[in-house]
């Protein structure tokens, strides 16, 4: 199984013109959904991620622009007429991310963030919450702090369950390939991105046990669209 991943970084000032042309790219419903935002820091990130979603599509000979899209029960976005094709969108800060993928898959970017063991007990598993305290150093127990927030993160939006899922109710262990704890770590497979500043997840949830997955990873600037 293939799974397509590439993460924008949308910080650099546009051109009203540039952010025009690149808007023409995208349906009129994305680009009234970016229209909306208040903040030009929200719109580059909601111009970024439309961009990222078209450019995902066009491996599949789809556009954005002439696709329909719709939410499965649980609310998760979904393409109308070609359900073999699953996908996920996330951002944070000045990152938007995609992953693309045969299978269900969820993804996640987060500003690395200082860790809080009060978040973590209310949030966090029991498991987790020994992991951050056994860190040797406030820098270590920062970093696995932000690893789990988005592997946690991205386990969710597998489903679309978002915060219905209580963070609590599961598990991960880190290592070199982090695994869900359970009966069900053979059906998910995760992946993490080594990003300056953030940490990000993406988790895919295997049809048959067993399959190998093969990860492609991009990363680019918004002003490279222009």
């Amino acid at each position: 199984m293939e799974v397509y991943v590439s993460v924008m970084r949308v910080d650099a000032a546009l051109t009203v013109k540039e952010e025009t042309d690149l808007k023409g790219r995208l349906s009129a419903a994305r680009q009234e959904k970016i229209d909306r935002l208040r903040y030009a820091a929200d719109r580059r990130l909601s111009l970024g991620a439309g961009l990222l979603l078209d450019q995902g599509l066009k491996r599949f000979g789809l556009r954005e622009r002439t696709e329909a899209f719709a939410t499965v029960e649980n609310g998760k976005p979904c393409l109308l007429h070609h359900p073999e094709i699953q996908f996920n969108l996330s951002h944070s800060g000045s990152m938007v991310m995609a992953a693309f993928s045969s299978c269900p898959v969820g993804c996640d970017v987060e500003k690395k963030q200082k860790a809080r063991m009060d978040v973590a007990k209310r949030f966090f598993a029991p498991a987790e919450q020994r992991t951050l305290l056994a860190a040797r150093t406030e820098e270590e127990r920062d970093i696995l702090f932000s690893r789990l927030w988005t592997l946690k993160e991205s386990y969710l939006k597998v489903g679309g369950q978002g915060m219905a899922m209580a963070l609590g109710s599961f598990a991960i262990t880190l290592g070199g390939q982090p695994v869900l704890d359970g009966t069900k770590e053979s059906q998910y497979c995760f992946r993490e991105f080594s990003l300056p500043g953030y940490c990000a997840s993406v988790c895919v949830q295997r049809r048959e046990a067993g399959k190998g997955e093969t990860f492609f990873f991009s990363f680019q600037n918004l002003e490279d669209m222009v």
